[in-house]
């Protein structure tokens, strides 16, 4: 591809490895250089350069990575002097050995396959992301500042490198299934890692109406559990939950209704489903046979009329669109418009070639299916190790939706998802972890964080939350502290592999949730603390996370030190922080927020809040460690950068 891998490297195979990485590497490098726009913190490239510039036969390629390394996200910036130096710094940046740098003169350049590897897989990575922002900058007309916040994201999602794959053999099979087999046994739809139905209905419809059309439907993935116990959903929550309802078999729907037909086992229906003492039909017959006229007698027994929102709380049917916009058009499925399922399952349709009746496609076997991956025995590494391919393969799960479904066995996973508000609201909190039973006022917690900016999608929510308590909790025994998702991942990790850790029992937990409810009550309450420039670095509408996480982490270990003075601490102390938090230059949000620099802000906002509030940090980090058995204070500050002299 590139003139300079060509001409300087003829004794080499065309199909050598390094010489397939290396054209790779060119052509991605060059690819980064052409961007017409970069995110706050990124500096453009002083001149755009194409592939054949790229000279990997002497030190040439150093420049045009140093260039565009601002793409890849490194931790820290790559020194511009090149030869030895540079390497070594990306040798460490790719976090690989440094076995991984070879002895000079043994090829150009000095890298194993390994290396290249790894530094061709993070450049992919970085025009795959670069696409994107410049997608949302310029096609979606977002803001800057939000372009780049979601682009950092991304990235802090990636892990660079990849776990050593499970020598164990994947015990898993794809197979296709007529939903029938979904329907007649519904899974479990809320495993203590899976969120609540946050579809809206026009979503839900559009599904179904995909079905009825026959189009293809992505994989579901599931957990067989036992021989006699349903399957757990790991992915596909929403899409069964939307077919469930739409046919009427939701679990809780049909939980409902007997409870409903049970207060009123006296009551009658006829076939037109009006109350009739003669009448051979109750309640349940009525929903499963006529929805709406099971609306009309639940008005009448229960003293009012089922609206949407107790529709979508009990997961009751809902009706297809109305109009043709879902695609519902010609003789076989514009009939089917703005009707429930019990009004058109006699319908005749036409899918996947078959014509069958609309009951038939949802209750019997028939050619249209829907891919299913069931695992039938997998460990919390295969699962993982899935979850990873398939977001290379582009159904890009967040890191938050990959840690509740690996993670779930843990008590603090299954804990920080309620707590931030983000589990299934029909479920009970204690029942999804019972530690969390004891905590006084727990929904306060997710109606803060609600209220600091952060909505219900993708478990932003208990991503804020898990970074906050692992800043508090995590001690790394003098390492460094990886990213952000990473660094979360290890807290778990460790609770998992320790039945002796302290934050493995519930007892300890309740504490901690019970402590972080006032913290953040106490931080939410003193708004007059933070400046609107601290916040979001402007109009103050919406918290931006590392400023947010800094002041949490100081507000919570001050409150667990002086928990009966500390509003007295505030009142006598707000005007210097509130002073801070306009004109610090500790408090000002770095621009380019790598991991060394993120963790180095969260670092100097925490300890500075701890100084204004009169407390010694150290005392601090001690109070941490003595309610919950250990503390990540110590760790965190090693993560500060020293000024340079």
């Amino acid at each position: 591809m590139t003139d300079h891998i060509e001409h300087e490297n003829d004794d080499l195979d065309e199909e050598d490895p390094r010489v397939q990485l290396l054209e790779s590497l060119a052509d991605g490098l060059a690819t980064l250089s052409e961007a017409s726009d970069t995110p706050n913190g990124v500096s453009p490239v002083s001149s755009m350069f194409s592939s054949v510039d790229v000279d990997f036969a002497s030190d040439g390629w150093m420049n045009q990575l140093a260039e565009v390394q601002g793409w890849l996200y490194f931790s820290d910036d790559l020194p511009l002097t090149g030869g030895e130096p540079f390497l070594r710094a990306l040798i460490a940046e790719l976090e690989l050995d440094p076995g991984d740098l070879l002895a000079p003169g043994t090829a150009s350049p000095p890298l194993t396959i390994r290396a290249l590897e790894r530094l061709n897989e993070r450049v992919d990575t970085a025009c795959r992301l670069q696409a994107d922002f410049l997608e949302e900058l310029e096609a979606k007309g977002t803001s800057r500042a939000t372009a780049t916040q979601s682009w950092a994201d991304a990235w802090a999602e990636i892990d660079v490198s990849e776990e050593a794959a499970s020598p164990e053999p994947v015990t898993a099979k794809a197979d296709v299934w007529p939903i029938f087999q979904l329907t007649k046994k519904a899974p479990n739809l809320t495993p203590s890692y899976q969120r609540g139905d946050v579809w809206s209905n026009g979503d839900r419809q559009s599904l179904i109406e995909s079905i009825l059309r026959g189009v293809p439907l992505p994989s579901i993935i599931l957990l067989r559990t036992g021989p006699s116990t349903p399957h757990e959903v790991v992915d596909g929550k929403q899409r069964l939950t939307a077919i469930l309802r739409f046919v009427g078999k939701h679990p809780v729907a049909k939980q409902k209704v007997a409870e409903v037909t049970a207060r009123h086992s006296g009551k009658k229906f006829n076939e037109q489903g009006r109350l009739d003492n003669s009448g051979h039909r109750n309640l349940t017959d009525l929903f499963n046979d006529d929805y709406p006229a099971f609306r009309r007698a639940w008005k009448a027994l229960e003293g009012y009329a089922l609206k949407a929102e107790h529709e979508d709380n009990y997961y009751f049917p809902f009706k297809l669109r109305s109009t043709g916009d879902g695609g519902l058009v010609g003789p076989y499925l514009e009939p089917l418009r703005g009707k429930y399922y019990t009004q058109i399952k006699g319908q005749e349709i036409n899918v996947a070639g078959q014509q069958i009746n609309v009951d038939a496609l949802f209750e019997d076997p028939v050619d249209y299916k829907i891919p299913v991956i069931e695992y039938t025995r997998a460990s919390q590494a295969q699962i993982h190790e899935v979850f990873r391919l398939y977001n290379k393969q582009g159904v890009h799960l967040n890191a938050e939706e990959i840690r509740n479904a690996v993670y779930h066995e843990v008590e603090l996973t299954r804990a920080t998802l309620a707590a931030a508000g983000d589990a299934d609201p029909n479920t009970d909190v204690s029942k999804i972890a019972e530690s969390l039973a004891g905590v006084v006022n727990l929904g306060r917690l997710g109606e803060a964080l609600s209220s600091y900016g952060f909505g219900d999608t993708r478990y932003k929510r208990t991503k804020l939350l898990a970074w906050v308590i692992s800043v508090l909790v995590h001690d790394t025994a003098g390492k460094d502290l990886a990213s952000t998702s990473r660094y979360i991942d290890q807290l778990l990790i460790k609770i998992q592999n320790s039945r002796s850790h302290p934050l493995a029992h519930p007892p300890t937990l309740t504490k901690l949730f019970s402590l972080l409810v006032k913290a953040v009550e106490l931080h939410s309450s003193h708004d007059e603390l933070w400046s609107d420039q601290f916040k979001d670095g402007g109009n103050g509408a919406k918290w931006q996370e590392l400023q947010l996480v800094g002041s949490l982490v100081g507000i919570t270990m001050a409150l667990a030190t002086s928990p009966n003075d500390i509003e007295d601490r505030i009142e006598a102390n707000g005007d210097a922080i509130r002073t801070a938090s306009e004109e610090s230059t500790d408090w000002k949000r770095p621009k380019n927020a790598q991991t060394k620099t993120q963790w180095d802000y969260i670092a100097r906002i925490s300890k500075s809040l701890l100084e204004l509030l009169d407390i010694y940090p150290d005392q601090a980090a001690e109070a941490i460690r003595l309610q919950f058995g250990t503390c990540g204070y110590a760790s965190l500050q090693r993560m500060l950068i020293q000024p340079k002299s």
